[in-house]
């Protein structure tokens, strides 16, 4: 038994430094590939605000590049589902999934999301933008000014 114990701490005392470099490499590589991919994951560098229109019906891409001077992404329903209408859920599911992959790689920038569409449409994309938690400003058209207008940002004092 006492030539076992000896053997064993002497094994122990060659694999605990080995283990020790393993762990210190896997977090080395761990740490480098979390960069890189923070680095890949975002198409918008972060500089600007990034703007994205949805669109459904009207055509609102013109008057969004007038308003903000561009237009960085446009979601247009015909682009997307080839047609003009939404008819079916997967439909909504589709253009909803869209537009969040649209805001998911430019999520490291202020994003000015223009919605013209159903207003079930924006209630879906509300609910991905909440679990999200996106920094979104979102704007709707105001008739009065000719111009965008951005919503109030709700908190839970609303409730």
């Amino acid at each position: 038994m006492d030539i076992f114990l000896r053997d064993v701490s002497s094994a122990w005392s060659i694999i605990e430094p080995l283990m020790w470099l393993v762990g210190v490499i896997s977090a080395a590589i761990y740490w480098l590939r979390v960069k890189y991919a923070r680095r890949k994951k975002y198409a918008n560098k972060g500089g600007r605000d990034f703007v994205i229109a949805l669109q459904v019906g009207r055509p609102v891409s013109e008057a969004v590049k007038a308003y903000f001077g561009e237009l960085d992404c446009l979601i247009d329903v015909e682009a997307v589902l080839g047609k003009s209408v939404l008819e079916s859920d997967k439909d909504y599911k589709t253009l909803a999934s869209e537009l969040y992959r649209a805001m998911a790689s430019n999520q490291n920038c202020p994003i000015k999301l223009v919605l013209s569409g159903p207003v079930g449409l924006s209630f879906l994309v509300g609910q991905l933008v909440g679990l999200a938690k996106f920094d979104v400003e979102v704007h709707q058209f105001d008739p009065v000014s000719k111009g965008y207008q951005a919503l109030p940002e709700p908190d839970r004092s609303w409730l």
